[in-house]
């Protein structure tokens, strides 16, 4: 054997590496993206648990919660501004989570859950009118993902008292 064939062995055995290392990566590559949408399809529940204990835990904002949820006309200036604020934390993480689907990260129906919720709480009264002026930066793309579905899908959420039960249907 010369050293010539040896030499093309020797390419042989590193194409045959090369190969079977891009097959690892190309493995490598596939979990970790699968890894990364499970991780995100379980960020929002969490989050959203979190958030609602925040509001259970604090008997005052509870009640502002459950108020806009029966009669938003009957909260004062302070309270709609709490509420406003407690809701437009909510509508950030969903946000984020409207990015993640458009990543690749969350799958449709997991996203369109989340845009149904966000359409049922455009319903009440405050959030409307905190959404249509703008009150909170949220981004271009975010509102017209919002507002292309406004009016057009029937959302079967609709904004839950934390004492249990539901705002009456208008």
């Amino acid at each position: 054997m010369t050293i010539q064939d040896l030499g093309s062995i020797g390419e042989l055995i590193a194409a045959v590496a090369t190969i079977a290392t891009l097959a690892f990566l190309a493995v490598q590559i596939r979990q970790s993206n699968k890894a990364a949408r499970t991780s995100a399809e379980l960020e929002l529940p969490q989050k959203f648990a979190e958030w609602h204990a925040r509001i259970t835990a604090q008997p005052e904002l509870a009640r502002i919660w459950d108020a806009a949820a029966e009669d938003s006309e009957s909260l004062g200036p302070d309270e709609i501004r709490r509420f406003r604020w407690t809701v437009a934390e909510l509508f950030l993480v969903l946000e984020a989570q409207f990015y993640a689907y458009r990543g690749g990260l969350l799958s449709e129906p997991s996203w369109l859950t989340k845009r149904d919720t966000i359409l049922g709480m455009l319903e009440n009264p405050i959030l409307e009118e905190q959404w249509v002026s703008r009150m909170v930066p949220f981004s271009e793309e975010f509102r017209e993902e919002i507002d292309a579905h406004r009016g057009s899908s029937k959302s079967s959420w609709t904004h839950q008292s934390v004492s249990g039960g539901s705002s009456p249907e208008a």
